[in-house]
């Protein structure tokens, strides 16, 4: 009898454990992506709102920034994105889609001590599916290294480097991003980045800040501004977004 109540109990804990909610992470806002996965058969839409000012006034509306993720495995999952926006050309004002683009993100080490967390983002632009004016002439491939350093409760630096492609030039950009990210309460989050592009075309470099708040245990509100710190006046932008994490599969 005391066997069968141990084994029950044992039983008991054991579902408690699996019935553990999945951890949320989100990848927006911002420029640079943190190593975090979502977890195995999460299913995860981040979308957002965003406004390109020009110095002209004009700008681009971007209505639909859009990114789909996938926990194909533990430590890895699958990603689709695109962007659908208003742009103004020739005196009107058009719709467009800036076109798919697919990709895997890839967890290599969790981070301990002074190591950081390291993930591997690698995505491409899909030929075919832009709009005209917005279709690449070849594949457009990205590849980053993602790190991140936790220093206490309510401070972590992430860091990116990666490769771009822009699907005109056979030359990559390089780009690298320095991100402080600060936990202000259990749900409300802020912080502030530089990120920088350098191109046989050109440099850029810009700086990024906004802030998140969690409205329940698996949904993101989230707020940003950016600055070209090369024209400021004519490269800026503000942006709206949320993350969902549609599903939560008990572990």
């Amino acid at each position: 009898m005391k066997r069968s109540i141990l084994a029950l109990v044992a039983i008991f804990m054991t579902l408690g454990v699996m019935a553990q909610d999945v951890e949320f992470t989100a990848d927006r806002p911002g420029a640079s992506t943190g190593p975090a996965t979502v977890a195995r058969n999460v299913i995860q839409l981040e979308q957002g709102v965003q406004f390109d000012g020009d110095g002209g006034g004009y700008g681009q509306f971007t209505f639909s920034n859009t990114l789909l993720r996938y926990g194909l495995f533990d430590g890895m999952e699958l990603r689709l994105g695109g962007d659908a926006l208003i742009h103004h050309t020739y005196d009107k004002w058009s719709a467009a889609f800036a076109g798919l683009s697919v990709g895997t993100k890839i967890k290599c080490f969790e981070g301990e001590g002074a190591i950081p967390a390291i993930s591997v983002l690698a995505d491409f632009a899909i030929p075919g599916t832009a709009s005209n004016g917005f279709e690449t002439e070849h594949f457009a491939p990205s590849l980053y290294l993602l790190f991140e350093n936790p220093v206490n409760d309510w401070l972590s630096i992430g860091y990116n480097v990666g490769a771009e492609w822009n699907g005109y030039s056979p030359a990559p950009s390089t780009f690298v991003a320095l991100c402080f990210g600060f936990s202000l309460s259990e749900r409300l989050g802020c912080f502030a980045e530089s990120y920088n592009n350098f191109a046989a075309y050109g440099n850029a470099y810009g700086v990024d800040f906004g802030l998140n708040y969690m409205v329940g245990e698996r949904v993101q509100l989230d707020v940003a501004a950016n600055l070209d710190l090369c024209n400021p006046a004519q490269c800026w932008a503000v942006s709206f977004g949320v993350a969902w994490q549609i599903n939560n599969p008990r572990r």
